[in-house]
C-alpha cells in the first residue's frame, strides 16, 4: 500500500529473534509517522519459538508495548500457529527449516498467554485507551539506548503504571507526581496477578517519591 491514508491502523511484526528492543523501536517509529493512526503489535516472539521467548519475554513484550503507546497486543504461541499434531508436526517451512514440534494441545497451555491476560485485566480497570507514554515519570527509565530499563505511562492526575522489567534493589523513584495529594499505591505481580499494597503515598515538594519494591527479585508492575 503506497498511500498510508488508505489505512485505519498499523499492525507490526517485530520479529522472533529476541525482539525486545526492536519491538519498542519499531513501535515508537510508527507512532511518529504521519498520518497518525493506532499502532498494534501483531506478531512478536511467539512463546516457545526457537526454544526461546518464554513467559518472561511475553510479559516484557506486552507491558513495554502497552506503556509505549500501543493500542493493542497480539499474543502468539509456537505450536499453535502451525497446528502441530501429536506425532505429526507441521514440518519444514518453505525455507527448509522447522520452527518447532510442540503440539497445539500443549502450546495452548503455555503460561505466557495467561500472564498476558492478567495484564489485560489490570489495564481494563482504567481508561487504558487514553494512556500515553511518560518515561520521565520514573528514574531510571527506558530510552533508545537501553530498552530494558523501566517503562511508565498513564493519564496525568488519574493513574500511573510503571513496569519494572528486571530486578533492582532498593527504592523505585517516582518523578513528577502531583503534590499536596495522596496517591493509592500498589505492586502488581504480572505472573500471578497478586497485589502488594503500599497504602497511600505523598510526594515531596519536588514531586518525587521513593517506593520500596517487594523483596521478591523479579519483574513487577507498580500502580
Amino acid at each position: 500500500v503506497d498511500d498510508p491514508g488508505l489505512l485505519d491502523f498499523d499492525m507490526l511484526q517485530t520479529g522472533h529473534m529476541d525482539g525486545r528492543a526492536n519491538t519498542v523501536d519499531s513501535l515508537t517509529e510508527s507512532l511518529e509517522l504521519e498520518p497518525k493512526m493506532p499502532v498494534l503489535i501483531a506478531e512478536v516472539g511467539y512463546e516457545g519459538i526457537l526454544e526461546s521467548n518464554r513467559e518472561e519475554f511475553q510479559r516484557f513484550f506486552f507491558w513495554s508495548s502497552m506503556l509505549s503507546g500501543a493500542m493493542g497486543f497480539t499474543y502468539g504461541a509456537n505450536g499453535i500457529w502451525q497446528i502441530n499434531q501429536c506425532g505429526q508436526p507441521f514440518g519444514p517451512s518453505p525455507h527448509g527449516n522447522e520452527w518447532g514440534d510442540l503440539p497445539w494441545e500443549d502450546a495452548y497451555l503455555l503460561p505466557g498467554s495467561g500472564q498476558v491476560g492478567l495484564g489485560k485485566r489490570l489495564l481494563q480497570r482504567y481508561p487504558w485507551w487514553a494512556f500515553e507514554p511518560h518515561p520521565e515519570w520514573v528514574e531510571p527509565h527506558q530510552s533508545p539506548e537501553n530498552r530494558l530499563e523501566p517503562y511508565a505511562g498513564g493519564i496525568p492526575g488519574q493513574v500511573r503504571i510503571v513496569y519494572l522489567p528486571f530486578p533492582r534493589s532498593g527504592d523505585v523513584r517516582l518523578r513528577q507526581l502531583e503534590t499536596g495529594v495522596k496517591h493509592r499505591c500498589f505492586f502488581f505481580d504480572p505472573k500471578s496477578g497478586a497485589e502488594v499494597d503500599r497504602g497511600q503515598v505523598e510526594a515531596d515538594d519536588q514531586g518525587d517519591f521513593g517506593v520500596q519494591r517487594p523483596s521478591m527479585w523479579r519483574d513487577w508492575i507498580l500502580v
